[in-house]
C-alpha cells in the first residue's frame, strides 16, 4: 500500500513539472524576435517600450536646370552635338551658274531693302557706297547670323545654319541708314547664293576726302584736268620726257622694288584723270606707265612742299613709296586712287582711263 502512494505522489510531482515546461516554452514563442544586429552595431536588448527613430538629414532642393533637362529628356529633346560633316553636300546649281551670277550689284536708294541671299557654309560680303564708313550695326538674330567687319565700308555675313531669315540694319557716317533683309539657304538650295553684295554710288562724309569733285566742305572743287589735244599729244610726251632729265626714272639702284626700265612709248593716261581735294596740291599733269603714276607740277615745282603719297587698298590708305626724278614726282604704283595730303590737306587722284 505504501509503494502505491509514493508511485502516484511521483506521477503527479512529474506531471506538474512538465506542465510547467510546456507553459514557459509557448510564452517565450509568443514574443517578437529582434531583428538581428547591421555591420558596427551591437545587439540590443529587446524591450517592451516603443523605440523613437533618430530623425534624418533634410532633403537638398533639386537645382531647376537638373529639372528642365529631365523634362525635355523625357519628351525626346537632347542637345545637339557637333559632329564632322560627311561628303556628298556640294551645291549643284553651281555647274552651271555664271561667273557673275554670285555678284549682286544695286544702286544706292534711300528708300529700299536690300534683298540679300545667303547660304550655309558660306561668307556673303557687303560693300557699302563709296566714301562711307561704317560706324554701327544691329542684327536682328546674333545666334543664326554672324557679321564682322572688313574694312570701313565691308561687312562679313555668314549664317550658322538654313531656314530661316533676318534683318540687319548698318549705320553710316555720312547719316545714311542701310536695311538689308537676310535669308539663309541649304547646300541643296537651286538658288546661287550672294557672295558679294556692292551698292553702287558715293556719299559725302564732312572731312572726308573720298567724294568725287567735292572738298573737305561739301564744295564743288576742281575742275576736270585739260585734255591734250591728238596735234600736241607727242609734244606733251616730249615735256614729260624732259621732265624726267635724262636719266633713267626706273627704280633706284639697291632699291628693294624690282627693277623697272622706262619706256617713253607706254606712256599713257594724259586727261584720264580726275581730281578733287585742296587747290594748293593740284598737279599741272598727270601721266603713267606701266610701273608708276607721274606728277608734275609745272612752274609751282620749286615753291611747293612735295605730299605724301598713298594708295587705296580694301578702302584703307596704305603709304606708298615716291622719289623725285628732273621736275616729276613719281609714286611708286599704278593704283587707281592715289591720295596726296600735306599737313591737313589733301587732294585725291583717280584714273579714269582703260583697265580702271
Amino acid at each position: 500500500m505504501k509503494r502505491l502512494t509514493n508511485l502516484v505522489f511521483h506521477l503527479v510531482f512529474g506531471s506538474l513539472i512538465l506542465a510547467v515546461l510546456i507553459l514557459g516554452y509557448k510564452q517565450a514563442n509568443a514574443q517578437t524576435a529582434a531583428r538581428p544586429p547591421m555591420p558596427g552595431q551591437s545587439q540590443q536588448p529587446f524591450s517592451g517600450a516603443q523605440i523613437t527613430p533618430q530623425q534624418s538629414a533634410p532633403t537638398m532642393p533639386v537645382p531647376e536646370s537638373v529639372v528642365d533637362q529631365a523634362r525635355d529628356q523625357n519628351e525626346g529633346y537632347f542637345n545637339a552635338m557637333s559632329r564632322p560633316r560627311t561628303s556628298g553636300q556640294v551645291q549643284d546649281v553651281w555647274d552651271d551658274a555664271d561667273p557673275s551670277d554670285a555678284v549682286y550689284a544695286t544702286d544706292l536708294c534711300n528708300d529700299c531693302t536690300y534683298k540679300i541671299r545667303t547660304r550655309e557654309f558660306m561668307v556673303t560680303v557687303l560693300e557699302l557706297p563709296r566714301g562711307e564708313i561704317i560706324e554701327a550695326v544691329d542684327l536682328g538674330d546674333d545666334g543664326g547670323f554672324s557679321v564682322k567687319p572688313r574694312g570701313e565700308r565691308r561687312l562679313a555675313v555668314r549664317p550658322s545654319g538654313y531656314g530661316y531669315d533676318t534683318s540687319l540694319v548698318v549705320y553710316g557716317k555720312s547719316g545714311a541708314v542701310y536695311p538689308f533683309y537676310l535669308r539663309a539657304e541649304s547646300f541643296n538650295s537651286v538658288n546661287v547664293p550672294d557672295l558679294i553684295v556692292r551698292i553702287e554710288g558715293s556719299v559725302q562724309i564732312e572731312s572726308d576726302p573720298a567724294v568725287a569733285g567735292f572738298d573737305d566742305n561739301g564744295k564743288a572743287s576742281l575742275p576736270a584736268m585739260s585734255v591734250p589735244g591728238l596735234g600736241n599729244k607727242f609734244a606733251a610726251i616730249d615735256t614729260a620726257i624732259a621732265g624726267l632729265s635724262d636719266s633713267n626714272p626706273g627704280t633706284p639702284e639697291g632699291d628693294f622694288v624690282a627693277q623697272s626700265p622706262f619706256d617713253p612709248n607706254a606712256l599713257h593716261g594724259w586727261g584720264e584723270y580726275d581730281l578733287w581735294g585742296d587747290e594748293t596740291l593740284r598737279p599741272e599733269t598727270v601721266f603713267r606707265d606701266d610701273h608708276f603714276t607721274y606728277i608734275r607740277f609745272g612752274k609751282r615745282w620749286k615753291d611747293i612742299e612735295l605730299p605724301t603719297a598713298y594708295v587705296v587698298v580694301d578702302g584703307i590708305d596704305e603709304l606708298v613709296n615716291t622719289r623725285v626724278q628732273g621736275e616729276t614726282y613719281i609714286i611708286e604704283s599704278t593704283r587707281p586712287l592715289i591720295t596726296l595730303k600735306s599737313g591737313k590737306s589733301f587732294l585725291c587722284i583717280e584714273y579714269t582711263g582703260e583697265g580702271a
